[in-house]
């Protein structure tokens, strides 16, 4: 878990993603917080591994936050 610095953590207000290519499969997420825009550069591999952190995040709502997605599951 993260820990609260001395001016707290940023609110995040919305996200863009930009291309830069195709192959190899490579853009910039631009995270809209209340204190700016931070910019991070990603590839295919961390898109994949930020995508599935936020799917385990959602899949713990419960009532009016309860997930409203399936998520299916190779085996």
């Amino acid at each position: 878990m993260a820990k609260l610095g001395k001016s707290g953590f940023n609110k995040m207000l919305g996200a863009d993603v930009t291309l830069l290519s195709q192959d190899p499969l490579l853009g910039i997420i631009t995270l809209k917080t209340d204190t700016g825009p931070i910019e991070l550069a990603m590839n295919r591999i961390i898109a994949e591994r930020v995508m599935a952190e936020f799917v385990e995040f959602l899949q713990h709502g419960e009532g009016d936050d309860a997930p409203t997605f399936a998520v299916e599951r190779s085996q």
